[in-house]
Order: structure tokens, then sequence, then C-alpha cells
């Protein structure tokens, strides 16, 4: 009779060594997620604040060198366009710039910018706008109601300006086109690309944190939340930045467009009201059919699974996610953004 000396209780030589191998690349993987997060909270923390002071900066500007009568006219509305264009492009490439370098990756290593192919793109857009538009809806409505809770939201929506066909043009491209460019560069790109290797799950909530948290603002947050999900979840989907800069475009061009009418008097409200539900009805709509023809395409195009990251198959989502939240620089920039997003509140007065 054979003795088996590793029968019971008594654990083999290599079973100490397998468990103890898993707990040391386990612990270095979640230390690898938690210093790569941290330095992306420092990239977005930089990235508001260099807009916040070029924002400040230009200001005194103006004010220091008396400007107040060219402030005061159309001319000066133009050149805010101008502004805008500026300190959205220089406030995502300067930070971007200094963590690409610190962080020793380049761009190609970071953002994927494949090929998505016209009959694949076309039932995304409907599909991102769709989600837009229910996401849109649902934040009007509790918005609305915010003085129910004795809260009253200070932020101003868009303005159109003057009804100049230059004015438009310029404020669609400071508003729709710019913006889609930059955050999609700063969140899609820089946040989700850096950690997609640690997994598309952690990759689409996360940059969906800072992108919601990011707009500082109670009625924004939880939509820009949710368009941060739609948005991540189709570029890992399709490997590609390039389906949620499209639809950013167009989410943002229905916003502004709605505000041109509304502002310049090209039509009244009443005809506004109506072109505003209609979209929304169109996009819904062909949402849903747009969802229909992407799954019989691909039956598993809307599953997430992270099988397919291996880097981080000893860490569950839950770990994960505490790793990406726990960490200086992701809690510097969520309080930074908490307190600003406190300041654009106000108590409502009963007298």
């Amino acid at each position: 009779m054979i003795n088996n000396q590793f029968s019971g209780n008594n654990m083999p030589f290599y079973g100490d060594n397998l468990n103890y191998n898993r707990n040391f690349k386990k612990d270095m993987q979640y230390d690898n997620l938690k210093q790569k997060s941290s330095g992306l909270g420092f990239f977005v923390f930089a990235y508001s604040l260099t807009m916040t002071a070029c924002a400040v900066i230009i200001a005194e500007v103006f004010k220091n060198l008396g400007s107040a009568g060219f402030i005061l006219s159309n001319n000066y509305a133009l050149l805010n366009y101008f502004i805008d264009i500026f300190i959205s492009v220089f406030a995502v490439v300067v930070p971007a710039f200094f963590y690409i370098k610190l962080s020793r990756n380049s761009l190609n290593d970071i953002i994927s910018t494949k090929y998505v192919k016209q009959k694949s793109m076309i039932p995304i857009l409907f599909l991102g706008m769709g989600g837009a538009m229910i996401a849109n809806v649902a934040t009007s409505i509790v918005v609305d109601n915010f003085s129910l809770f004795g809260i009253e939201n200070t932020s101003s929506g868009l303005s159109s300006g003057d009804s100049s066909i230059l004015s438009i043009v310029l404020n669609i491209v400071s508003t729709a086109i710019v913006p889609a460019f930059a955050e999609e560069f700063a969140f899609r790109g820089i946040v989700m690309g850096s950690l997609r290797k640690y997994g598309d799950t952690v990759a689409i909530i996360g940059s969906a944190v800072l992108f919601g948290a990011m707009h500082q603002n109670i009625s924004q947050i939880p939509f820009a939340f949710i368009l941060g999900l739609i948005f991540a979840y189709i570029d890992c989907k399709f490997n590609s930045i390039f389906p949620s800069i499209a639809i950013h475009f167009l989410n943002n061009l229905y916003a502004v467009t709605m505000s041109i009418l509304r502002d310049a008097g090209i039509v009244s409200d009443y005809v506004t009201t109506i072109i505003s539900y209609s979209l929304i009805i169109f996009f819904c709509i062909a949402g849903f059919v747009s969802y229909i023809v992407l799954a019989k395409r691909n039956e598993n195009i809307f599953k997430m699974s992270d099988k397919k990251n291996e880097i981080v198959s000893e860490l569950n989502l839950k770990e994960k996610m505490t790793a990406f939240l726990v960490n200086p620089g992701i809690i510097l920039s969520l309080v930074l953004f908490l307190l600003t997003t406190i300041t654009n509140l106000g108590l409502i007065s009963n007298g």
C-alpha cells in the first residue's frame, strides 16, 4: 500500500508556494492600479484647475486693461467663443502632455483609434443618442423638482449670444465640436484608455465617475455620468474613441441648436418645444431599433466581461474599484469637484 503524504489536511509545498505567488501577484496588481488611478486623478485635477485658471486670468487681463465697454459689445461676444475654444484645448493638452511624459506611455499605447465601419457606426450613433435623450429627460425631471428639497441650481444654461451667422457657427464650434474632441480625449482617451489594461469594467465605471464629477454641477453630474457610461461602453466594445466623439458631438449639437432656436427668436418657444420633443422621440425609437440590429449581428455585444484582461485576473470588481477610488489623486479631484458642486447650490428662501 502506497502512503499518500499529501492526503488529509497536509498541504504540499507547491500549494503553499502557489498561494504565496497568487497573493503576491494580487497585491502587485492592486498597487499598480492604485498608482495608475492616482496619476489619472491628478491629471483630471490639473485639467479642471487649468481650465479655471485660464478663465480667471483672461478675465483679469480684460479687467485690468479697462475694456469694460468692449466686454459689453457684440465684438466681445464673438471673441468669447474663441476664448472658450482656446481654454478647452489648452486645458486638456497641457496636462495630457505632462501625464504622458510622467507615465512614460505613448498616445498610441493608450488611445485606440480603430476605424469603425459605416454599417456599425450608424446604429451606434442612434443607440448612443437614444440613451442620451433618455438620460436628458430623466435628469430634467429631477432638476425641475429640486425646489421640493429647498435646493436651487445656480448655474447658467447655454447661451447662444447674438443671432448672426458667424456667432451661430462659433457657438456650435465652441460648444459642440471642440468639447466633444477635448473631453473624449481626456476621459475616454487618457483616463479610460489607461485603465483598460486593468479591465474594461473598471475603466468604464472609473472614467464615467470622473467625467460626471468634473462637471461640478448637480444638474449635469448625473447626466454626464450616464453619458460617460454609454460613451465608454461603446468605445470599449468597438475598441475605438471615434464613436464617443461622434455621439458627444451630436448630443452637444442638439443642446446648442435648441438654445439657438429659443434664445435667438428664430421660432416661437412652442415650436422649439415641439422640435425638441420630436427629436427626443425620434432618437429613442431609432436607438431601440439600433439595439435590435446590433444585438442580432453580435449576441455578445451587450455583454461585459474582463476575462480577456488577464493582468488583473486576481482582482474582483470591488477590489478594482477600491484601488481606483482610494488613492491621493482621485480623492483630491473628487473632493475639489464636490466642494465646487456645493458652491453651485443655494437654499431657496421662503420669503
